[in-house]
């Protein structure tokens, strides 16, 4: 069995569970999980989940990691659900188990990345899944989206994000808050829509090259492997290219005088 089949078992089990509690009428809630393991419980959802409500949220509007809120039946009947992109934490009774904010500050000496965050958490022992988005909002400050828990404990133990000394205090992000991602604005043409005709002239790698890292398993499609170098796209869409970055891809826009497509799009910096 491959890694990403025994993770997407290990998944499927932990979907079980919160089904289980929250057809005992309990809100059951997930660690955060990427985009493709939310698509991968919405559809394990669809065809196990009995109707049962469900929400992904995590922390902010928008957010890319989120949790899952499995929701019993009588929230439904009962007109309670919250909206789809609204905070569900309410729901709980014990806030620990909702998505917290953390506002992370330097001392303002030095430029601080997403890296530099995400090392710093890591190297304190947390899991992955503990942690959601981090939403870098200037050189020297970001907001952590975690468990109720994992900001406890950074609270009182999350002192050095890199070669800085940091600040941490909860925080609530307001109506306009964005995740600080920056993209830089990208064009080429391409032979076709093909997926290695486009992660060849995003990456500026040959068209063999492209098809070797779809082929391998370097390339995911909106968050999900895809390794069919001929599969054809269709804009909007996010493209991943490991080693290489991310990208949006946002149009094809007409062909040239040579029947190549104009392709927009947009990298991740």
């Amino acid at each position: 069995m491959s890694g990403r089949e025994s993770g997407a078992g290990l998944l499927e089990a932990r979907l079980g569970d919160y089904l289980a509690r929250a057809g005992r009428g309990s809100v059951a809630v997930s660690r955060f999980l990427t985009p493709g393991e939310q698509k991968q419980a919405a559809r394990w959802l669809e065809a196990h989940g009995a109707g049962l409500p469900a929400r992904f949220w995590g922390g902010y509007p928008g957010a890319e990691r989120r949790c899952l809120f499995l929701l019993p039946e009588f929230y439904a009947d009962c007109g309670l659900l919250p909206p789809e992109d609204a905070d569900p934490g309410e729901l709980l009774p014990d806030p620990a188990d909702a998505p917290a904010a953390l506002r992370v500050t330097g001392s303002g000496f030095c430029t601080l990345t997403h890296r530099d965050y995400l090392g710093a958490l890591l190297g304190l022992g947390l899991e992955r899944d503990v942690l959601g988005d981090i939403a870098v909002q200037s050189p020297q400050a970001a907001v952590v989206f975690c468990t109720g828990t994992a900001a406890g404990f950074l609270l009182s133990s999350l002192r050095k994000v890199g070669a800085d000394s940091v600040g941490c205090a909860l925080c609530t992000p307001g109506a306009d808050f964005t995740d600080g991602r920056r993209y830089s604005p990208l064009s080429a043409t391409v032979a076709s829509a093909r997926l290695d005709c486009v992660v060849a002239a995003l990456t500026h790698l040959s068209r063999e090259e492209a098809q070797r890292a779809v082929r391998t398993g370097l390339v995911e499609l909106d968050f999900e492997p895809e390794e069919r170098p001929d599969r054809l796209l269709s804009p909007p869409l996010t493209l991943s290219v490991r080693g290489y970055g991310r990208y949006v891809l946002r149009a094809f826009e007409g062909e040239t005088r040579r029947g190549r497509l104009r392709l927009r799009a947009d990298r991740l910096v």
